[in-house]
């Protein structure tokens, strides 16, 4: 296939045409330039035709052009044109990518070039408030579908002159554009390096969502621990970028990737930074109690039921026993069945539009647990300490990791079943070394605990005062040598 354009339109336009869907919105637009051929092509709904009609078309034919064989370019870019974002190509392949990007190509006779203009549609979803990341305090902007807008967005907000935006087109099968944004001498090189170098190494066939890209770059197939964020909101990737870190953006979709990532920035509320101190220590704490809860009250409840009875209170057990009485299911299936069934209806609120998806929630929860204690199938200890749990889910404020810690329950349970306190211990011990020896693009995902930072701690457990808590942490910069503290 030939890669390079030659003097013949006629067998350019067949090759480009070749390379692309001849689908019925390709459009080749045939005008004449000083008896000279010349052809317009562009894709009909990903270009937009007034932006063709009004800035290459109209001045083209109202055009008296002079210039002669390869000037007649010149002539064309600097005279004649009503486009702001042009440039010129003779490659093939990079005028296919431009027409399926929403650009338009002009083809002229006895010249071995294109001219590449910029008419994208850019006809997508307004800017509007998160609906999946809400906010008592800061914008109530986010992110939409379009690539150059949530740029836009970025910018418009960081009024810094390191602000480095970098290009890259990803996809087998379908290209995609991707976006990688960093701040210049905050963020660490060794880090920029690591990142860059996944990026360049993607195999992917198409990069459908940001979700997608995630998973292509996490090196580790069947890790359950996300080691990047996803926002929608642009003061999140802000705050991030000032600490050190990158954001990628992908083309059509209304997220960003933040990374690296460390696990316990996921249990990190943005509202922490404009609360006060003591009352945003005190959201934080709950937050860490309620994920606490979620991983252990359930598996606790069964080993004390069936290995351990005696450790509880003597009233509070003539409570459970009597409680139990005439269930016929064992405590392990009573747990994994309310479990179950929760699963099941918070999957089906997710799926189903917002006002409908809440009430099945609710009223589905409260039926079935209802239903579920006068059938004698699970006993009102065991449903309250299901509704604990559930609800202690719902404080986590990143969605992928309320996902993976919903998930670590279950196993726990099982070795909990099994083994007694004895598992319970060995599952809290295979989950440190698994974290513990966790990275996230060249950065340690249990710091700063492992390797300890104690500066950095500052803003880990507790939020200190911003003062101290805004201060760019150690533990994402691996280059600079610096001792422990």
């Amino acid at each position: 296939m030939m890669e390079k354009l030659t003097k013949d339109i006629f067998s350019n336009l067949e090759f480009i045409t070749s390379t692309i869907p001849s689908n019925f919105n390709f459009i080749k637009r045939e005008i004449d330039l000083n008896n000279k051929t010349c052809f317009v092509l562009f894709i009909s709904g990903i270009a937009d035709k007034n932006l063709v009609e009004e800035y290459i078309l109209k001045p083209l034919l109202n055009s008296n052009i002079k210039a002669k064989n390869q000037d007649i370019i010149d002539e064309i870019l600097k005279k004649h044109l009503y486009s702001s974002d042009v440039s010129v190509t003779n490659s093939i392949p990079d005028i296919a990518l431009q027409l399926i990007s929403g650009k338009s190509i002009i083809l002229i006779d006895n010249c071995d070039a294109a001219i590449v203009c910029n008419t994208t549609n850019n006809n997508y979803r307004q800017i509007e408030e998160s609906t999946s990341e809400k906010s008592v305090y800061g914008i109530r902007e986010s992110f939409t579908e379009n690539l150059e807008l949530n740029l836009t967005i970025l910018q418009r907000k960081v009024k810094n002159p390191n602000l480095k935006l970098e290009k890259y087109i990803i996809g087998e099968k379908f290209k995609s554009e991707l976006v990688l944004v960093y701040i210049d001498g905050v963020i660490d090189p060794q880090v920029l390096t690591n990142i860059k170098a996944r990026i360049s190494n993607l195999k992917i066939p198409a990069a459908i969502s940001s979700g997608v890209l995630e998973q292509f770059l996490d090196m580790r197939t069947y890790n359950i621990f996300p080691l990047s964020k996803s926002t929608e909101r642009p003061d999140k990737v802000i705050f991030d970028l000032l600490e050190g870190k990158a954001a990628i953006f992908l083309s059509e979709t209304p997220s960003a990737l933040i990374l690296p990532a460390t696990f316990f920035e996921f249990f990190q509320g943005f509202e922490d930074y404009s609360e006060r101190t003591i009352t945003a220590n005190f959201s934080r704490l709950m937050r860490f109690i309620a994920i606490i809860t979620v991983m252990v009250l359930e598996p606790i409840y069964l080993v004390l039921l069936i290995y351990n009875p005696e450790l509880f209170p003597y009233k509070l057990m003539s409570v459970i026993i009597s409680s139990r009485q005439n269930i016929p299911l064992p405590p392990l299936l009573e747990i994994l069945a309310m479990d179950v069934a929760v699963e099941i209806l918070r999957e089906g609120g997710l799926r189903l539009p917002n006002p409908i998806g809440t009430t099945l929630a609710i009223v589905g929860g409260i039926v079935i647990g209802d239903a579920a204690t006068k059938a004698n199938l699970v006993s009102p200890a065991t449903l309250f300490i299901v509704a604990i749990t559930v609800i202690s889910t719902f404080i986590i404020p990143n969605y992928q990791m309320a996902l993976t810690i919903r998930f670590i329950r279950f196993p726990m349970i099982i070795l909990g079943q099994m083994f007694g306190f004895f598992g319970l211990l060995i599952g809290f011990y295979f989950l440190l070394i698994h974290l513990t020896k966790l990275e996230s693009f060249g950065i340690a995902y249990f710091s700063p605990i492992v390797p300890s930072r104690f500066k950095d701690l500052l803003d880990a457990f507790i939020r200190a005062p911003l003062k101290e808590a805004l201060k760019e942490p150690k533990s994402l910069k691996p280059s600079q040598k610096s001792p422990k503290n």
